[in-house]
């Protein structure tokens, strides 16, 4: 079961959802940036390896580029337009300790 297009995918996948938490729920646009890019090429390789496999499959998951394009566009440009109100400076591009970012797992609340 361990093939290289299933493994490209499940990677594609982690990475999503590792997005999804520090866009949506952390608010961390810096750091959210560099995770929609790894997103897209994640993406591009697990689409490589479908078409290694059966052509069509690979066609049809490169066709979803095109909106993470769109998003990888969009979400750049709001994390440029849009600093941190307090400092005035953008949110830094790999994760660090701030005051206002509190992740704590489930098991520590």
């Amino acid at each position: 079961y361990a093939i290289p297009a299933i493994m490209a995918l499940m990677l594609h996948l982690a990475i999503g959802d590792l997005w999804n938490t520090v866009n949506s729920v952390e608010d961390r646009l810096g750091v959210s940036v560099v995770l929609i890019q790894l997103l897209w090429l994640s993406k591009a390789f697990a689409a490589l390896q479908f078409y290694k496999v059966k052509p069509l499959a690979g066609k049809l998951l490169a066709v979803t580029l095109t909106w993470i394009t769109a998003a990888v566009a969009l979400l750049t440009r709001t994390w440029q337009i849009n600093p941190d109100p307090d400092t005035g400076k953008r949110n830094p591009l790999v994760p660090m300790q701030h005051p206002k970012w509190d992740t704590k797992f489930r098991r520590e609340q």
